[in-house]
């Protein structure tokens, strides 16, 4: 039987997670729908303060209002919404369902649109020696722009509903139409055009920069004296996390959502459980990689009293040239040209000082 057609579990607001005996969403049992919306609501919990510090991190501290920050800062608002429609859990289908199903459509496109730009803004800084800074209302175009006429695409067909244990765009079932009908369904094909694509695509994109980005650095870092190179392969290394996060996030949501299409009538209990164990750790993620930079912890530390050293430091940088834009650091000075790259202590310095 396929999830759609099952009553539905209402656990919003959240304290029904724990004791809500309503019938199953899907064909999963009571029990086995209420452990999906634990792990998603305790991970999504755990995204949003994570989102939330680095937000609060952006607004709070004026030396951190750079452009490489406010790209993370768009990043985090787009994990916020995302966690904000994971709170809903599994509403009854209506005026809810529909609100989940569009928000979570919205934040999950822009969240990972924002990567691709994080991504495009290191390529043209890195290797391209081009700063992106004037590009930021392209950059909003394109990441809230395109997710926010996608979202309502799916009502045209109204495809928005149970697609699951939580609404998003549903997909019919195999009672009423032949596997052929199923395939070619509105449903599949919004999921596949909408968020699927773009998100295989932009997996492909950030994984070709970061691999050439890294490549760059690491020619950087064979010029450079002995001492210096930790840094450079320090960076390099979180670099290379970046397109895994997508990956990571998002493999077990893309193979339940084949397996959805292939045989709708027997949806996999463990499919569910893996995707809602990865997809939720996306904001947590997000932040630590992309946010937690040495400069962001500093400034917390530095407004604690053990934190005063460390602010003097802070001090003593800023007049000696810290205001300098992030992308202009990087920029001026490390060079990439024809192969041959300018190093030294200072380039390498401002290289960690600038880098997302």
């Amino acid at each position: 039987m396929n999830p759609s057609t099952h009553p539905r579990l209402s656990f919003s607001p959240i304290h029904r997670l724990l004791t809500s005996d309503d019938n199953s969403s899907t064909s999963f049992s009571d029990e086995e729908n209420r452990v999906l919306l634990i792990i998603t609501v305790a991970e999504s919990v755990l995204s949003l303060i994570g989102s939330v510090l680095i937000v609060t991190s952006y607004l709070k501290f004026k030396r951190l209002r750079k452009f490489s920050l406010e790209l993370v800062f768009w990043l985090s608002i787009s994990d916020i919404g995302m966690c904000v429609s994971y709170f809903f859990g599994n509403p009854e289908s209506g005026y809810l369902c529909t609100a989940q199903a569009m928000i979570m459509s919205f934040f999950e496109l822009a969240s990972v649109l924002w990567t691709t730009v994080i991504a495009l803004t290191l390529f043209r800084l890195i290797i391209l020696q081009r700063t992106s800074s004037h590009l930021i209302k392209y950059y909003h175009i394109f990441c809230f722009g395109l997710p926010f006429i996608s979202m309502f695409l799916p009502l045209i067909t109204d495809s928005y509903g149970n697609s699951g244990a939580w609404c998003w765009i549903t997909t019919p079932s195999d009672d009423d139409e032949s596997d052929k009908e199923i395939m070619e369904s509105a449903g599949n094909i919004w999921r596949l055009t909408l968020f699927y694509l773009p998100l295989w695509l932009a997996i492909i994109f950030n994984s070709t920069v970061y691999v050439i980005v890294t490549k760059t650095l690491s020619r950087v870092a064979s010029t450079q004296a002995s001492d210096q190179r930790p840094k450079y392969l320090k960076m390099i290394r979180r670099l290379r996390l970046y397109p895994l996060i997508l990956v990571f996030c998002w493999l077990g949501a893309t193979i339940n959502r084949i397996q959805n299409v292939l045989d709708p009538s027997a949806p996999q209990y463990y499919l569910y459980l893996y995707q809602v164990a990865t997809r939720s750790l996306q904001g947590t993620l997000n932040a630590l990689v992309y946010g937690f930079n040495n400069h962001v912890i500093g400034e917390w530390l530095s407004i604690i009293p053990n934190g005063c050293s460390f602010n003097a430091s802070k001090e003593e940088e800023s007049s000696s040239g810290g205001e300098e834009d992030e992308e202009d650091g990087i920029f001026n000075k490390v060079s990439y040209v024809g192969g041959k790259v300018g190093g030294g202590e200072r380039d390498s310095n401002d290289m960690e000082r600038s880098l997302i």
